[in-house]
């Protein structure tokens, strides 16, 4: 089972801790960029196996070609035990990867019923992890990580040595000379990172705390504190855009702060620099957080879990991964500045992303959906005042624009609020929706000439079914090349995208 198909994690309260402040050219570029240099980080999408029920070959491969395009480096398989369409959606997964060169690893699912027999365990990493399309980590094991499953922890040194002993590629050895199979970093988050820690067949930790909660901004305190217990062992960092859920059947309806915090998160990544990042996710549609596409078919599981509404439809998301590939470059280029700014080099094509809500927070009903979780240990709060009635924008520039956004025909100057160190990367901001409605139009314009629009989805003042959808539209735009500035590329006019 899935995380959205089953009761929540639990993880560490946060109240009780202080709170600190598609572009195939340019994917291409960063990627011939980064061969030139030696590198053991890597970024990896949550991919949710339950949602591919209706998926063919030529699914997987849109998918994993989308995945390329935005510089991600492997899906991370979440696989509940159990599920019927299992065995076929990894075969064809793996088929697809292989042909197109992508990388996959298992996220294996013991949330709620999904609890993994160790056998089967054994089985599946087996049978896939010799596979050439499975990611490895820098010492040639197969890497591999779990959503929770910590009261099967005792199962790992056994599972380890028994697949190394089955399989005849597994041949990679450990720092002190042991051989190993796999290279387990599982996410362990409900019981924190000192008990995650201690266990010996751990090879690194992940963490799932990936959201705010209440009004707070996204810091990196428990980050840190999951990377402190590891002894320089690797550390997946979690990444994620918004966090809305509405199932009834598992009883969660709840939003955690999105707003800043694809921005936010992002910076956070390159000031901690982790081994591993792992973006949430892919395509969970019933927590609001995907960044893969509108797949049709895959969205079932609000039918299936009682949503009240259809809270995922006409709702794009693919807009978070218009700056993914220069972030990511960033994050794999070094630890200073001077080293990121040397591998990077000149923005291939400059990009606008935007994202809001449909609706101001007090238009219709809230669907008594609540701005965090009681079964998370969590202070209620009306969802209304954890996110804000705001338009929120971030671009790609070679160097500075202006931007002006409108709602309903009233067009108005805006500002950014983050701007990059030399004047090159990606700015960000936000503007008050106001009591204003109509169509979200933003535009940047380098020198008084125009260089990119995003004409956005209406804002309304009626809802569906007068239920506030929570969750997030999200749009993007490419520059033109007219308006590069002094030194820029040269040639063609960009596009919508």
């Amino acid at each position: 089972m899935s995380p959205s198909q089953t009761s929540t994690w639990t993880r560490t309260p946060t109240w009780i801790r202080p709170r600190l402040q598609s572009l195939p050219l340019l994917a291409l570029l960063l990627s011939s960029l980064f061969s030139q240099c030696s590198q053991s980080k890597a970024v990896f999408a949550h991919f949710m196996v339950a949602n591919t029920k209706n998926y063919t070959l030529a699914t997987w491969k849109t998918d994993m070609q989308l995945a390329q395009a935005s510089s991600i480096d492997a899906f991370a398989l979440n696989a509940g035990y159990g599920m019927p369409h299992t065995a076929r959606a990894l075969r064809d997964a793996f088929a697809a990867a292989e042909e197109l060169n992508f990388k996959l690893l298992f996220s294996l699912d013991y949330s709620g019923d999904g609890h993994w027999p160790k056998d089967r365990v054994v089985d599946i990493l087996t049978e896939y992890t010799p596979r050439e399309a499975y990611y490895r980590h820098s010492d040639g094991r197969a890497l591999v990580t779990t959503f929770e499953g910590f009261q099967a922890a005792g199962d790992w040194s056994d599972i380890k040595k028994t697949v190394h002993n089955r399989t005849a590629n597994a041949n990679a050895t450990t720092d002190d000379g042991e051989a190993g199979c796999c290279f387990f970093i599982p996410d362990w988050t409900s019981v924190g990172p000192r008990r995650a820690g201690g266990i010996e067949a751990v090879d690194g930790l992940m963490s799932w705390d990936a959201w705010p909660e209440g009004t707070h901004m996204m810091n990196t305190t428990e980050d840190e504190e999951w990377m402190s217990v590891l002894d320089g062992r690797p550390y997946i960092m979690p990444v994620s855009p918004w966090f809305y859920t509405n199932l009834k059947r598992f009883d969660k309806n709840w939003v955690w702060r999105g707003d800043d915090l694809w921005y936010d998160r992002w910076e956070q990544v390159l000031e901690l620099n982790p081994e591993y990042v792992e973006i949430l996710t892919w395509n969970d549609y019933g927590e609001s957080h995907y960044i893969g596409p509108l797949v049709e078919g895959a969205t079932g599981i609000l039918g299936e879990a009682g949503a009240p509404f259809d809270y995922v439809g006409g709702m794009p998301h693919d807009g978070w991964r218009a700056t993914l590939p220069y972030l990511i470059a960033l994050y794999k280029a070094g630890d200073s500045v001077e080293e990121r700014e040397g591998v990077v080099g000149e923005i291939e094509e400059e990009v606008l992303s935007v994202w809001y809500r449909l609706s101001h927070a007090n238009s219709c009903a809230d669907g008594k959906t609540t701005g965090n979780s009681e079964n998370q240990g969590q202070t209620l709060m009306e969802p209304g005042e954890v996110l804000e009635d705001k338009v929120f924008y971030s671009a790609l520039l070679e160097a500075s624009a202006d931007v002006r956004v409108s709602i309903g025909g009233d067009n108005r100057s805006a500002e950014w609020t983050d701007v990059p160190s030399g004047g090159q990367g990606v700015y960000h901001g936000s503007v008050e929706m106001g009591q204003r409605t109509g169509e979200v139009v933003v535009t940047l314009e380098r020198d008084g000439a125009f260089l990119a629009q995003m004409e956005g989805k209406s804002i309304e003042k009626e809802c569906p079914g007068n239920l506030t959808n929570w969750n997030a539209w999200v749009g993007n735009a490419t520059g033109v090349r007219q308006n590069r500035p002094s030194g820029g590329g040269g040639g063609g006019a960009g596009e919508d995208v």
